[in-house]
């Protein structure tokens, strides 16, 4: 993929260590999202949320990242899958909700039916395809460390691939164990880049600020952050280029203010307003962007 002229920019300007200005295409454009999708978004590993949301068989949940769809759904104790949510004859997605059970997925354009190995079952309208094994939803390489599901979603095969290392750092041994307390959708209009240093730049937000003990990055769009026992993730979705969601997910009880429930990024958010939307990008950014992107320049 050639990257666009904005993101090239951005390498002309990198060595020397100086200020780095971006121009508006450089978040608004939609070529630049599209290459970052694949270049950043899109690469291991990624935490989705907690195990426990996958506790019985034929519970499933959907999550989006970048335009590329994925449902983890359990067949088993022993089996869980991270499916392409995309049926294989037109495309649609077998998966319309964002939680649930089921018993198999099923495409509400053409009728088509899938286990929930992402197998195909019943190809309605053809019935003269009677071998159907070779038929199966991609899978994506997924694992479940310390309770956490990571997901891979760079690459997807008939088979699910093999689970690499993931990095666990300092993200306690009993989080399998714990309940989750909270969890929070944030929906912004602002490009995935501000937001992310606006979130990694203060981790602590998560808790309402005052520090963290450890940081854990999962990936390139999510974290966990520990502090006095408490843990949080907090994961960003990169949409459009104007418009990202940041969920939140913690693992102890919320701390209360006068008598209600603290939202701790959503009062950071609020107060930032609109000015976290035309905010620069700091020279730390484009350290961690820029060798990101830059294998593609030079392929």
């Amino acid at each position: 993929m050639e990257l666009p002229d904005s993101i090239k920019a951005i390498g002309d300007q990198f060595d020397g260590g100086r200020d780095i200005e971006a121009a508006p295409e450089f978040f608004e454009a939609y070529d630049v999202f599209a290459a970052e999708v694949a270049h950043i978004v899109t690469q291991p590993w990624l935490v989705i949320d907690h195990a426990s949301r996958l506790t019985a068989d034929g519970d499933f949940l959907r999550v989006d990242i970048g335009p590329r769809s994925v449902v983890l759904v359990r067949e088993n104790s022993e089996r869980i899958h991270a499916l392409r949510n995309a049926c294989l004859h037109a495309g649609y997605r077998v998966c319309e909700e964002e939680s649930g059970r089921v018993d198999h997925l099923f495409c509400q354009y053409h009728g088509w039916s899938y286990a929930l190995d992402g197998r195909l079952t019943d190809p309605m309208l053809q019935p003269n395809m009677t071998d159907r094994s070779r038929f199966r939803l991609p899978h994506y390489a997924m694992q479940i460390q310390r309770g956490l599901i990571f997901v891979d979603p760079s690459t997807a095969a008939p088979l699910p691939p093999e689970a690499g290392p993931v990095e666990l750092g300092a993200i306690p041994e009993d989080l399998a164990e714990r309940e989750v307390s909270r969890r929070q959708r944030y929906k912004t209009t602002c490009n995935w880049k501000r937001l992310r240093q606006f979130l990694w730049n203060a981790p602590d937000l998560a808790f309402g600020g005052g520090g963290c003990e450890a940081v854990v990055e999962c990936g390139p769009m999510s974290f966990v952050a520990i502090r006095d026992g408490e843990v949080a993730l907090v994961r960003l979705t990169p949409r459009y280029p104007g418009q990202t969601e940041c969920d939140l997910v913690q693992f102890a009880g919320a701390k209360r203010r006068n008598g209600a429930a603290v939202d701790p990024i959503g009062d950071a958010l609020r107060e930032a307003g609109d000015a976290l939307a035309a905010a620069p990008l700091d020279r730390g950014f484009y350290d961690w962007y820029w060798p990101l992107m830059a294998p593609a320049a030079t392929a």
